[in-house]
C-alpha cells in the first residue's frame, strides 16, 4: 500500500490515503510514529495497527454519542462519515454497538411516536423518523403502535395558537391557518372539518 495523500483536517488531525482511497484519519504525532509520508510504502502489519486502533477509537465515539442522547442507526453512520472513518470502520463500528443493544431503530422508533403523539400529527412524526433514517418497514408499522387515533384536540390546539383568540375568520384568513395545518402534517379533510366552525 502506498501513501498517495496526507491532508489537514484540523490543526491536529490528518486524513491519510492509500493507492488514491480514503484510508483513516491519524493525529500528527500518529503520522511521525508510523513514519506516513507521501509515496511511501504502508507495511501490512502497520496497517492493521493503525486500523484496530480507529476501529477502538470509532466504537468510542458511537457510545460518547449515546450517552448524550439516543439516536438512529443512520445517524451513527452520518456522524462517522462525517469524521472522515472508512466504510469497513463504519460498519464495524455499528455492529458493536448494535451487538450491545445500544441501538434498535425499531425502539427508538416506538419510544418517539410515545413521547411525540398528541404534540405532533402522526404524519409529522413519521416525516421526522424517515429523517432520521428510519426504514421504510419500521415506519409502516408505527401505525399499529399508536395509542391515539384522534388528532382532533392537538388539530384545536394548532388552530387557537394560530388564530389567537378569534371565533370568526375570513376566506383569506382561513386559507392561512389551513396552509399552517398542512405544514403540520395534518390531513386535509380533517383541517377543514376542524376549520367549518370558525368560518364567517
Amino acid at each position: 500500500m502506498i501513501v498517495t495523500g496526507i491532508e489537514a483536517v484540523t490543526k491536529k488531525k490528518y486524513k491519510v490515503e492509500l493507492d488514491g482511497q480514503l484510508a483513516f484519519v491519524l493525529y500528527k504525532g500518529e503520522l511521525a510514529r508510523y513514519c506516513l509520508d507521501l509515496d511511501k510504502e504502508l507495511k501490512k502489519e502497520q496497517y492493521d495497527e493503525i486500523m484496530n486502533k480507529v476501529l477502538k477509537r470509532a466504537k468510542q465515539y458511537l457510545l460518547h454519542l449515546l450517552t448524550k442522547m439516543d439516536r438512529t442507526e443512520y445517524e451513527l453512520e452520518t456522524k462517522l462519515r462525517r469524521a472522515y472513518y472508512p466504510d469497513e470502520i463504519i460498519e464495524q463500528a455499528i455492529a458493536y454497538v448494535k451487538s450491545y443493544g445500544y441501538v434498535d431503530d425499531e425502539s427508538y422508533a416506538r419510544r418517539y411516536l410515545q413521547n411525540y403523539e398528541g404534540r405532533l400529527s402522526f404524519r409529522q412524526i413519521k416525516w421526522k423518523l424517515s429523517s432520521k433514517g428510519i426504514p421504510k418497514n419500521i415506519l409502516e408499522e408505527l401505525t399499529e403502535m399508536r395509542t391515539n387515533h384522534d388528532e382532533r384536540e392537538l388539530v384545536e390546539a394548532y388552530i387557537q395558537k394560530k388564530i389567537k383568540g378569534k371565533s370568526q375568520l375570513d376566506e383569506k384568513e382561513l386559507k392561512k391557518v389551513a396552509d399552517f395545518l398542512y405544514r403540520k402534517g395534518i390531513e386535509n379533510t380533517d383541517i377543514w372539518d376542524a376549520l367549518k366552525k370558525y368560518r364567517k
